[in-house]
Parts: structure tokens; sequence; C-alpha cells
């Protein structure tokens, strides 16, 4: 069974109690299930609401649907450049441990850029997308000018875009706060796994895999 169904009457994972969480994390295999538990139990109050962002469903249908190489147009594209924008935010609010900016602008530009060079699909181009994020000007301190990214902030840096990614590759929800929910799973379960989270962004096949896996656990 998927975490997500596990947790389906939970309204908000900051006010989450123990029995409430305690059914998802069973679904995990230990050392796992320990450490995804401390993940949920850290959440505080909800960051920057996808509710309450200038993005809807469709937006989120269409940036999933690019983010597997499945759609190339130029409204996809957009789509996709402010949901991983309005995500980042979220998460950043209250899920990481840092506060670098983003740009929407720089976003569009690199996700427009790999389109018209990367071939692949599925979660191989999802793998290439963010890890081209990764690498760009996209993210920093001054997106566009100068990163300013300490090794530590780093680690939480490739934690929350491999949540971002995780959450994309992952089934979609019916409402915006189901999805709102499945953000905050993937960015816990990702943080379960951070040890390995770490380590895949060094490789297009190890991350390619990572999202196969852990997006299916969603």
């Amino acid at each position: 069974m998927p975490i997500r169904d596990a947790l389906r009457g939970v309204v908000t994972f900051a006010d989450a109690t123990e029995d409430m969480l305690e059914p998802a994390s069973r679904l995990l295999p230990e050392p796992l299930r320990s450490r995804f538990h401390t993940a949920m139990q850290a959440f505080e109050e909800a960051g920057k609401r996808l509710i309450h962002a200038p993005i809807d469903m469709d937006r989120i249908n269409a940036a999933a649907q690019f983010a597997c190489g499945a759609s190339s147009d130029k409204s996809a594209t957009s789509a996709a450049a402010s949901v991983i924008v309005f995500a980042w935010e979220h998460l950043t609010q209250s899920r990481v441990d840092h506060r670098h900016l983003i740009s929407e602008t720089i976003v569009a530009d690199r996700l427009s850029r790999l389109r018209s060079t990367e071939s692949d699909d599925g979660f191989s181009f999802a793998a290439a997308l963010f890890l081209d994020l990764r690498k760009s000007s996209a993210i920093g301190v001054m997106p566009g000018v100068t990163r300013g990214i300490t090794k530590d902030e780093e680690i939480e840096v490739d934690l929350a875009l491999a949540a971002i990614a995780v959450w994309l590759a992952s089934k979609r929800a019916d409402t915006l706060e189901e999805e709102e929910k499945l953000l905050d799973l993937s960015m816990a379960l990702v943080r379960a796994l951070q040890p390995e989270a770490a380590n895949v962004l060094q490789s297009h096949a190890a991350f390619t895999h990572f999202l196969d896996e852990t997006s299916s656990h969603l």
C-alpha cells in the first residue's frame, strides 16, 4: 500500500499524532522506518501552501507531464517552471535548513534548453532535468549572479530538489490539498533516505533508479 493511503485522513502533518503516523511508518523496513518517522515528527507548521499559490491541478499535471518528458510545448514548460518554484518555496519555508532563492526565469530557460537537447523520457528525463537545475545558476543567494551555497547547505538543496523530483514522478493526487501532503511526504521520505539521496545526485543512472524506486512508495 502506498504511504499516501495510510495517511489519507491526516489534514496537515504538522498536527499529526503518533497514532496517525504509525500506520505509514510500518509500511517501510528498518532503518528507513525510524528515519521516516523522525522526519515526519519534525514537520513544522506548513510553509507556503500550494492551495494559496497561483497554481492549480492542471498546472501540476502539466508539470508532471513535462518532468517525465511526455510534453514539451511552451505551456508545459511554463507550468513546470512555476510548479517547481512554488514547490521549492513551500519546502524552503519549513522543511529544509537553508533559505536560498530560486529564479523562475532561469528555471524556465533551463527546462526549455533541456527539452530541445534531451531525447530520453520517463524517469531518465526527470533525472536529467533536476541534475541540470542542480548545476545551474537558478538556485542560490542571488540566482543568476552568485550561488553562495556552502557544503552543508548543498546537501539541503539536493534533498529539496530530490523531493520535488520524486513528488512530480509519483502518481498524481485528486486535489491541491492532497498534492501538498504528497510533496511533504516526498520530503520526509527523501530525508529518511538522506545518505542514499545525497549520493544519487552524483550520477544520472543512480538518480534515475532512485526516482523510479522512491516515487513508487508514495
